[in-house]
């Protein structure tokens, strides 16, 4: 049995970029309106804290920001008269899945490693401050924070 919400003015179908900037855009001029996410919602308190938001086996690996598409499949075709066929590898185009959708991917957010990351903290500060120097990647306030 479904369940009868309350009426709303606009609905959004995804909250990523475009949906979030409409959805600020119609709430600013009195609008009352939901967004409709596919995925789970993400907490950056909880979702995006170290030391976990840097496991690569999760992230780069098994994508676990992007859409599966063994799970929901997305069809192409190039031409109106051509019959759409399932895309299998999608490659570079990873839409994402979940509040916030590719804009968190694709945001670019990397974290910068500190000195507290490493487990032998004063070694190797030392190994990164001559790598950086001998590159010619010095920068004045990188010695105060190694």
């Amino acid at each position: 049995m479904a369940t009868r919400l309350k009426e709303v003015d606009a609905i959004t179908v995804g909250l990523g970029w475009t949906g979030a900037i409409l959805a600020r855009e119609l709430t600013k001029t009195g609008l009352n309106m939901i967004s409709l996410e596919r995925g789970p919602d993400r907490i950056p308190g909880q979702d995006f804290v170290l030391p976990s938001v840097r496991d690569e086996l999760r992230y780069a690996q098994r994508l676990e920001l992007m859409w599966d598409n063994s799970i929901d499949t997305l069809s192409f075709r190039n031409f109106s008269n051509e019959q759409a066929l399932p895309i299998r590898r999608i490659g570079a185009f990873l839409p994402g899945e979940g509040v916030g959708g590719s804009g968190i991917h694709w945001g670019a957010l990397q974290w910068r490693y500190l000195p507290s990351d490493f487990p032998n903290t004063q070694r190797a500060c030392r190994a990164l401050r001559r790598w950086r120097h001998s590159r010619g990647h010095d920068h004045p306030g990188l010695a105060a924070q190694l």
